[in-house]
C-alpha cells in the first residue's frame, strides 16, 4: 500500500491526470541555456494541452553519475513547483503505484539530457514504472553525451574529434576518453532495454549520433524544436555606408561557442567602424562592448529576438566550432532578420545558413578577420541580404505534444468506445440472462416431464428386474438339478466305462475262444474230408455211430484208433 502523504502531495500538485515525466540534469527554472529553454517550452506546450509535467532533477547531487542510485536524492518538480525529494526507487514505486491505481495517466517518459546523469538511476526508475505499465521513452538529443562524456566531442577540449570510434587509440590520449567503453555500454543498454526513441532536433545531430549508434537507426527521428514560417519577401534598400555595423555575439564566452574568434575581431585595427554587443545572462563582456541581458527567468518579458530587433543588430557571430545539434540563437537571429556569420564546422548553424541564405559560412578565423578588416565587403553582403527582405516567424514545434494529445484522445475515444461496448454488452447480457431464465424454466419443466417418464420407466424396469430375478432363481434351480444329474451321469459314465472295460476283456476272451473253435472246426472239416475218402462202411459206421450200443461203440473206437 502506497504512503498517503507523498501521493497526496503529488496528486494535489498535478493540474491534470494526464502527465509526462521529464529527466533533467539541472534546474531549468534557474539556468539559461538551450536545453533549459526547451524544457520550459515543453512544459508550456504540455500544459496548453491539459498535460502536467513532472521534472526529476538531480542537480543537488555533485557528480551524480558516480553516485549509487540508492544514495541519490531527486527533486520532484510538478508543473514548475517543487513537491518533494525522493530516492530513485521511491520515484519508481510511487508513480508506478499511482498508474496501477488509475490515479494518473502517464503518457510518456522524456530523457531531456543525459549530461552527467546517473544512468543506473534512470534505468531503475523506468524499470519500476514499466513493471506496472509499459510507457514510451524518448531521449531528446540536446548534446552528444550519449557518445562521450565531452558533450561537444572535443579531443582534449581543443578540436572536434569526429567522433572517434569506441575503443579508438585517440581516446586513450584524451582527457575525456577514460572508461568510454563502459560509458557507451551503459547508455546503449538503456536505449535497447527500454526501446528508447531518439529525437534529434536536426539532421546534423542524427548523422553524428548514428556514427556511433548505427544499430539504432530505426529508433532515431528528427523533430526540430521550432518551426520556421516564411512571412513575406520585400525588396527594400538598407544602406550601411553612413553608419557603423552593429555586431553581436550570442551566448556564454566559451571556446566551443567561438569566443576566441570574437576576441580576434574585437582586436582589429578598424574596430571603430563597428558597434559590438554581447547578448548573454552574465556580464562578462569585453571593454567597449555593450552587454545585453538575455535571461528568460525572473519575470523577463523579452526574448532574444526582441532584443536583437530593439538594438538593430546587423550581424550575429555564431562561430561554434563543433557540430551542434540545434542552436536556438540561430533561429532567434533569423527571426530578427540578422545576417549570420558562422564557421563551416558549426553543424546545424551552417546547414541552416546555407538553407535560408541569411549569412556566410567561412572556413577559418583568418578568413573571418579579413572580412571584418575589409568591411566594405561585409557591408555589401549585408546590403544584398537586406534588399531581399525575407521575413520569418519562428514558433515552438508542438509535434511531440500533439502526438501525446492524439494518443490521449485516442485512448479517451478508445475508453469511450470501450464503455459504450460495455453498456451494449451489459444490455445484451441482461437480455441474454432473461432469455436464459426462460430457457431454464422451460428446461426445468422438460426435466420434470422427463423425471416423470423416468419414474414410470423405473417402475417398469423394477418389474422387469423382479421378473428377471425370478427367472434367474428358476435357472439357478435348474442349474442345480442339472449339476446333480451331471453328477449321476458322471457316475453312470464311470460304471459304463468300467463295464465297457470288462466287456472288452470278455470280448477278447470270446474272440480267443472263437478262434480256438474256428481252429477246431477246421480240424473237423479236415477229418470229415478224410472220412469221405474212406470206405462207405466206415462212413456208415460213423454215420450211425450214435445209434450203436455202448459196447459196440467201444469196439469201433478201438478199431478206428488202430486204423
Amino acid at each position: 500500500m502506497i504512503q498517503s502523504g507523498v501521493t497526496e502531495k503529488i496528486l494535489n500538485q498535478l493540474k491534470y491526470k494526464d502527465c509526462v515525466i521529464s529527466f533533467c540534469h539541472d534546474d531549468y527554472r534557474k539556468i539559461t541555456s538551450g536545453s533549459q529553454k526547451y524544457v520550459l517550452e515543453l512544459q508550456q506546450m504540455m500544459n496548453d494541452r491539459n498535460i502536467s509535467c513532472v521534472a526529476l532533477i538531480t542537480a543537488s547531487n555533485y557528480d551524480a553519475d558516480k553516485i549509487e542510485p540508492k544514495n541519490l536524492i531527486i527533486e520532484v518538480v510538478i508543473d514548475n513547483e517543487t513537491v518533494c525529494y525522493l530516492t530513485a526507487w521511491q520515484v519508481g514505486y510511487y508513480f508506478g503505484s499511482l498508474i496501477t491505481a488509475n490515479k494518473i495517466n502517464l503518457l510518456s517518459i522524456i530523457i531531456n539530457s543525459l549530461f552527467r546523469m546517473n544512468i543506473a538511476m534512470i534505468d531503475e526508475i523506468i524499470s519500476r514504472i514499466n513493471e506496472k505499465h509499459n510507457i514510451a521513452v524518448l531521449h531528446i538529443l540536446h548534446d552528444y553525451y550519449s557518445i562521450c562524456r565531452n558533450i561537444f566531442l572535443f579531443y582534449n577540449d581543443e578540436e572536434f574529434c569526429g567522433p572517434a570510434p569506441i575503443g579508438s587509440p585517440r581516446c586513450k590520449t584524451c582527457r575525456h576518453g577514460e572508461n568510454r567503453e563502459e560509458h557507451h555500454a551503459s547508455i546503449n543498454n538503456l536505449f535497447i532495454k527500454h526501446n528508447v526513441t531518439i529525437v534529434a532536433p536536426s539532421e546534423n545531430g542524427k548523422r553524428i549520433f548514428l556514427r556511433i549508434f548505427q544499430h539504432l537507426e530505426q529508433s532515431v527521428r528528427v523533430v526540430p524544436h521550432q518551426n520556421v514560417i516564411h512571412l513575406k519577401s520585400l525588396i527594400s534598400s538598407y544602406p550601411l555606408s553612413n553608419k557603423k555595423i552593429r555586431v553581436a555575439f550570442l551566448g556564454y564566452p566559451l571556446k566551443n561557442k567561438g569566443w576566441d574568434a570574437w576576441l580576434k575581431i574585437n582586436d582589429i585595427p578598424n574596430r571603430s567602424d563597428y558597434e559590438f554587443y554581447h547578448f548573454t545572462v552574465i556580464n562578462q563582456s569585453l571593454p567597449g562592448t555593450i552587454f545585453i541581458d538575455t535571461s528568460f527567468h525572473n519575470g523577463a518579458n523579452q526574448d532574444t529576438t526582441s532584443r536583437l530587433i530593439e538594438h538593430k543588430i546587423d550581424v550575429v557571430l555564431l562561430w561554434s566550432n563543433w557540430f551542434g545539434n540545434y542552436n536556438y540563437t540561430y533561429y532567434e537571429s533569423l527571426e530578427a532578420n540578422c545576417f549570420v556569420i558562422t564557421y563551416k564546422d558549426s553543424g546545424n548553424i551552417a546547414d541552416q545558413v546555407k538553407h535560408f541564405r541569411n549569412g556566410l559560412v567561412l572556413d577559418s578565423e583568418q578568413e573571418l578577420v579579413e572580412l571584418f578588416n575589409t568591411n566594405e565587403k561585409l557591408k555589401e553582403c549585408i546590403d544584398n541580404y537586406k534588399k531581399i527582405n525575407d521575413l520569418y516567424r519562428v514558433v515552438v514545434n508542438n509535434q511531440l505534444a500533439d502526438e501525446l494529445l492524439d494518443k490521449r484522445l485516442f485512448l479517451s475515444t478508445e475508453m469511450q468506445s470501450f464503455e459504450e461496448q460495455m453498456n451494449n454488452d451489459f444490455e445484451q447480457t441482461i437480455d441474454s440472462l432473461i432469455q436464459g431464465k426462460l430457457e431454464l424454466q422451460q428446461e426445468l419443466q422438460n426435466q420434470q416431464w422427463e423425471k416423470q417418464e423416468l419414474q414410470t420407466e423405473r417402475q417398469v424396469l423394477q418389474q422387469e428386474l423382479q421378473d428377471q430375478q425370478r427367472e434367474l432363481q428358476e435357472l439357478r434351480q435348474k442349474l442345480h438339478e442339472y449339476e446333480e444329474n451331471y453328477s449321476h451321469l458322471e457316475l453312470r459314465s464311470k460304471e459304463v466305462e468300467k463295464n465297457h472295460s470288462e466287456n472288452l476283456v470278455y470280448t477278447l476272451h470270446i474272440k480267443s475262444h472263437f478262434e480256438e473253435l474256428e481252429g477246431y472246426n477246421h480240424l473237423v472239416v479236415k477229418r470229415l474230408n478224410q472220412l469221405e475218402n474212406e470206405g462207405s462202411l466206415k462212413t456208415f459206421l460213423r454215420s450211425f455211430y450214435k445209434f450203436f450200443p455202448q459196447s459196440i461203440k467201444l469196439k469201433l473206437k478201438n478199431l478206428f484208433i488202430k486204423m
